[in-house]
Order: structure tokens, then C-alpha cells, then sequence
């Protein structure tokens, strides 16, 4: 039997706004595209808890500035609704700039990182300080 999986609501559009969670030198990012999406037609493209998306940094180290990367979404304002009845909510939104492989690019993450991330990646829940 298949565990259930808590169905996070989709709350970020494309073109938000977002903190960087990490130390590569973000500070602010911004969701160009959501990865993966297969949407329909005029409908616009939204993600949450653990998606990934491709994002361009807009506030950060001079060296970081401009630069389109892979992010993995690893908090949201919106509360999501876990399968045992428990609602989370946290008080922004947050991304982990990741490389190709999925794996963070950064060595430390601020601020505590949803369960439901840190199962999905593994590399991100292990170099999280606070897992809720």
C-alpha cells in the first residue's frame, strides 16, 4: 500500500518574488518557469511545496546577478494541509538554488525547510538546521 502524500496547494505564480534560502550569494529570486509543467492552454503556470522551477536572481552578489538557475521551493506562506489533519504554514517563501542533479549548490539553509521537501530531497533535508 502506497503512503499518502499530502497534496500541497499551488501558490506560487510565475513571476513572484522570492527569498534565497541559501549562501551561494542569492539574496532574491524571481520564477521564470515552472519544471515540468504540463498546463493548459492560457492557464498560468503556479508551483509549490518541492517543485522546481527555473529562476533568475535578482538581488545578490555581483557574480550571482542576472544568472538564470534551478531552484526547489522549500517554503510557502500559503498553509498546506498534511494527510493526518495537521495544517503548516510559515511565514514567507523560500527557494534552494540546486545544480542539475538535483543537490543544493549552497553548504548551509537558513530557517526551517518542509518535511515534504526534505523527503522528496534528500541532500536539501540533511543540510537543513530545522525540518518541520
Amino acid at each position: 500500500m502506497k503512503a499518502k502524500q499530502s497534496k500541497t496547494p499551488r501558490a506560487l505564480n510565475v513571476g513572484t518574488r522570492l527569498a534565497c534560502a541559501d549562501n551561494t550569494g542569492a539574496r532574491q529570486v524571481q520564477i521564470i518557469s515552472v519544471d515540468g509543467y504540463h498546463g493548459v492552454r492560457r492557464r498560468q503556470p503556479k508551483l509549490g511545496l518541492g517543485d522546481l522551477a527555473t529562476v533568475t536572481v535578482k538581488k545578490g552578489t555581483p557574480d550571482m546577478r542576472r544568472k538564470l538557475e534551478k531552484a526547489v521551493v522549500i517554503r510557502q506562506k500559503k498553509e498546506i494541509r498534511r494527510p493526518d489533519g495537521l495544517r503548516v504554514t510559515f511565514e514567507d517563501n523560500a527557494v534552494v538554488i540546486v545544480n542539475e542533479k538535483n543537490e543544493p549548490k549552497g553548504t548551509e539553509i537558513k530557517g526551517p525547510v518542509a518535511r515534504e521537501v526534505a523527503e522528496r530531497f534528500p541532500k536539501i533535508g540533511s543540510l537543513a538546521t530545522i525540518i518541520v
